[in-house]
This record gives structure tokens, C-alpha cells and sequence, in this order.
């Protein structure tokens, strides 16, 4: 029995009385620290609160900002599209018309025509920049310069026959100018640059005129402008207008820029280029005309002898009217007879007519140039010594002589040539000028050319000269560096 109560007291210790003051305590600790917590998060909830109102203000006040600047921008948008079509905006069309020719019928009909020239140019012009250009406003201007040496080129139409010897271009002139307040045809003088210095100068300015939309270019038959238009290359405010056939250099200038062409408004060729002031009908009649006599017991004698334009121009100083007068009327009563005239029988006889002949007074044709090979057969240019002279080199290249006519003698395009023949050169010194000049064509047969007429360039002429680069010049890579060692000649 004792023992049983020594274990009891031992498993279960006597109870131990509870602090019930200190638990209070302790709980009233933790009811202060969860109310500093609750106060933490009302603050944190309130200054969200603040933040989110800020926030909405802000976003208020950025949606009234963003309404007024897309009302700007409409306002922006409606002042630019009436700028771009008010009248500050404008197409300038340069023509050279020296070698971009209205059409015959045009030029034929006068005031009239130049009225419907100027009309059908500017109608064209309009409708190719609608198409191009379907944002170009409707008021947009059109400012037409039309450059040619007026005297000049009246002699070319008369000599091709589209105006006769008694009329002018002083009409289609003044039509072309009447017609609309921006069109001009303006004389440039009578030099071979004047028209090309004109039409420089215009593009020059007209290209860098914020206000230019567009620039109408009707002179691609002249190969002097690839260099005004080889740094535009690619550009889409320039457009080449082709009548004649583009010139080589312009040709290629083509593939780059925009191309167009006016059939209503220029001739599909340009004019015949003549040898002298003497139309051909009447050279011809001239040099197979025979002396008519008084008499009808004449001999007829070998064919009459040619004469130079001097001794004619003496022997016309010395005919009076009269005496021409009754020449006609008396080979008119009689049959005529061929006799040898002499310097006092064209100045005493008054049947006596002037045979003359205007034809080149070299009349035998150059021997052919031999064609010399290298190693590879290919073709090698004899070398050329230098120009006599930069001014004698300049005026020839300015004149655009014809080099297959004044070289060897023939021009296989004749009177369709678009560049001059006329009396044939005969100087040595003009002669070898003209050659260095006709060495800088590239030959469109390259190194394999075996024409023996041929009188362009087979190697680049200048590839040695200090300045030259390769990327600027016409002739190809292959015509640069080849061996000019000659081992055939033929």
C-alpha cells in the first residue's frame, strides 16, 4: 500500500496553480500588436487609394491631351493637302528645240499651230503625271521653256522643206508663247552652245526647287547633257522624252530614269542636216546644165568644167539682170549647145549661164585603214597623238560633225544623219582633231570589230590619264588593260 503511493506521487506531480493575471498580459500584447497590424494595412489601403485617384487623373488628363493633339493633326493634315494644292507646287518641261522639232504640220500651220502645239504639249505633259503621280494635285503648274537658235533652225525647216524660203517661224512663235501664260519659246542666240547653256542653267535650278515636282526633259537626241543628267541617275523627278531616237550616251541614261514619249508633239526624227545653203534640186540642175547658145551650129564639147563657189560668187557679181533675162528667153527660142566657158565670155555674153558645182572639192574617197590585231585577235587602235589643240578639239565636238562622212567619206544614214555633213573637212590638222574625237565612241562591236570603216574607239583612249576612273568611263571594263602589242596587220 505505501508503496503504491510513493509511484502515484511520483507519475503525477501535484498541480501547479495558473497565472491568469500574467496570460491577460500576454494577450493584451497580442492584441496591440494585431491592432498596429490592422493600422499598417488601413494606411496601406488609403495610400493606395490616393495613388489610384492620381492615377486616374493623370490618365484623364492625357486622354484630353491626346484628343487635342489628334485634333492638330487634322488640322496639320487639312493645311498640308491645301498647300499641295494651292499653286506653289509646279512640272518644269525643258525643251531644246534645236534638236527636240515640233511636228511638220505643227510648224506649217502657223499661229495656229503653235497655239495647238503649246496645247497638246501641255495635255500631254498633264496626263503622263496623272499617271505617275496620282497624289499631284489638281493645281498644279506647268511651266513649259522651249530654247532654240530661232534663225537657225528656221533654216532647217525651210531646207527641209517644211516651211518655203518665204516663210517663218515668227508665227508658230508667237502662238506657242499666246497660248498659255507658262509657255515660252525663247530664242537663245545664234551659237552651236546657246540653246545647251539655256537648258543647263533652268535644270539646274528647277532640280533644286523644293516647289519642283517634277521635270519633263525633251533634249535626250544630244549626247552633251549625259553629263548634266549622269548624277541624277535613278532619280524619280526626272523624265526623258524621246521624238528622235536617244543619242548613245542618253541611251543608256534611259535604262535609269523614266522615259516617255509625245508623238502629237514632236517629229519622230530630227531635220536633215544640210551641206550647204543651195537646195539639192537645184545643185543638181545646176552642174548638169548646159550653155545655151544664140546660135544652132555650135559643136558640143566634153562636159562643162566645175567650178569653186568663189569663181561663181565672182561670176554672179558681173551678170546683170538683163543679160540673165535674155539668156533664159533665148535658150528658151533656141537648142541649146554646150561650149566651154571662159572668164570673159560669162561677163560679155548675155546667153552665157553660171555652171557651178558645190560638191566637196576632194571628190576621191580615203583609202581604208588597215585593222591591226594582238595575240588574242583582237582588235588594237593605232595610237593617236593628242589634239592640236583644247580650243580646235572644242569647237569640232560642239559642231557634232558626222565622223563616218568627214573620215572616210560616206555616212551609210545619209540625209537622215543626225549629225553634220556639209562641205568635208580638208585640213590635216581639223582631220586628226575630228579622229581623236571619234576615238571616245565606243565601238558597239568591241574588241572583235573587223569593219574597215569603223572610226570609233576599240580601247579606252584615256585609261592612262591621271584622272580617269573606270566607274565614270563609257567603255567597258574588257577595252581597259588590253595588250597593245600589234602581230598581225591586215
Amino acid at each position: 500500500m505505501i508503496m503504491d503511493t510513493e509511484l502515484t506521487s511520483v507519475l503525477c506531480p501535484p498541480p501547479v496553480p495558473m497565472d491568469l493575471l500574467g496570460l491577460r498580459k500576454r494577450f493584451g500584447s497580442v492584441m496591440a500588436v494585431d491592432d498596429c497590424k490592422n493600422r499598417l494595412i488601413q494606411d496601406l489601403f488609403f495610400e493606395v487609394d490616393t495613388l489610384h485617384s492620381a492615377l486616374l487623373n493623370e490618365c484623364t488628363k492625357l486622354e484630353n491631351e491626346r484628343f487635342h493633339f489628334i485634333q492638330e493633326l487634322t488640322q496639320y493634315r487639312t493645311e498640308i493637302a491645301d498647300l499641295r494644292h494651292n499653286q506653289l507646287s509646279f512640272v518644269s518641261i525643258l525643251v531644246d528645240g534645236d534638236c527636240m522639232n515640233f511636228n511638220d504640220a505643227l510648224i506649217q500651220e502657223g499661229h495656229n499651230g503653235g497655239r495647238r502645239a503649246a496645247r497638246l504639249l501641255l495635255q500631254s505633259v498633264e496626263r503622263y503625271i496623272r499617271d505617275i503621280d496620282p497624289q499631284a494635285s489638281p493645281g498644279l503648274q506647268y511651266r513649259v521653256c522651249v530654247y532654240a537658235n530661232l534663225p537657225g533652225l528656221e533654216k532647217a525647216y525651210r531646207e527641209a522643206r517644211v516651211l518655203s524660203s518665204t516663210e517663218t517661224l515668227d508665227p508658230f512663235v508667237r502662238g506657242f508663247n499666246m497660248e498659255d501664260s507658262q509657255c515660252d519659246f525663247i530664242d537663245a542666240g545664234n551659237g552651236k552652245e546657246c540653246s545647251d547653256v539655256k537648258i543647263r542653267a533652268t535644270f539646274e535650278r528647277d532640280i533644286l526647287d523644293v516647289h519642283c515636282r517634277h521635270i519633263i526633259f525633251c533634249a535626250a537626241t544630244d549626247n552633251g547633257y549625259a553629263r548634266l543628267l549622269g548624277s541624277h541617275r535613278g532619280s524619280n523627278r526626272i523624265t526623258l522624252v524621246e521624238g528622235a531616237p536617244f543619242a548613245w550616251e542618253m541611251e543608256q541614261l534611259a535604262t535609269e530614269l523614266r522615259t516617255t514619249a509625245f508623238p502629237a508633239v514632236f517629229r519622230a526624227a530630227k531635220l536633215p542636216a544640210r551641206a550647204s545653203s543651195f537646195s539639192a534640186a537645184a545643185t543638181a540642175s545646176a552642174n548638169v546644165a548646159a550653155i545655151a547658145s544664140p546660135t544652132t551650129g555650135g559643136t558640143p564639147s566634153p562636159s562643162p568644167p566645175r567650178r569653186d563657189y568663189a569663181t561663181i560668187a565672182k561670176a554672179n557679181l558681173q551678170i546683170t539682170p538683163s543679160s540673165s533675162a535674155s539668156s533664159s528667153a533665148s535658150s528658151s527660142a533656141t537648142t541649146p549647145t554646150s561650149q566651154t566657158p571662159s572668164p570673159s565670155s560669162s561677163s560679155t555674153s548675155p546667153s552665157s549661164q553660171i555652171i557651178f558645182d558645190i560638191s566637196p572639192s576632194i571628190s576621191s574617197t580615203p583609202p581604208l585603214p588597215k585593222i591591226h590585231f594582238n595575240a588574242q585577235d583582237q582588235r588594237i587602235d593605232p595610237p593617236l597623238r593628242r589634239a592640236s589643240s583644247k580650243e580646235n578639239y572644242e569647237r569640232l565636238r560642239a559642231a557634232k560633225l558626222c565622223n563616218r562622212y568627214h573620215l572616210q567619206g560616206d555616212c551609210s544614214y545619209g540625209d537622215g544623219c543626225t549629225h553634220a555633213h556639209g562641205r568635208r573637212l580638208t585640213s590635216a590638222q581639223d582631220l586628226h582633231d575630228l579622229r581623236c574625237i571619234s576615238r571616245t565612241s565606243v565601238c558597239g562591236e568591241g574588241l572583235w570589230c573587223t569593219n574597215r570603216k569603223c572610226v570609233c574607239g576599240h580601247q579606252c583612249p584615256r585609261e592612262m590619264w591621271r584622272d580617269h576612273e573606270m566607274t565614270e568611263c563609257r567603255f567597258p571594263e574588257e577595252m581597259h588593260g588590253v595588250d597593245r602589242v600589234v602581230v598581225r596587220v591586215e
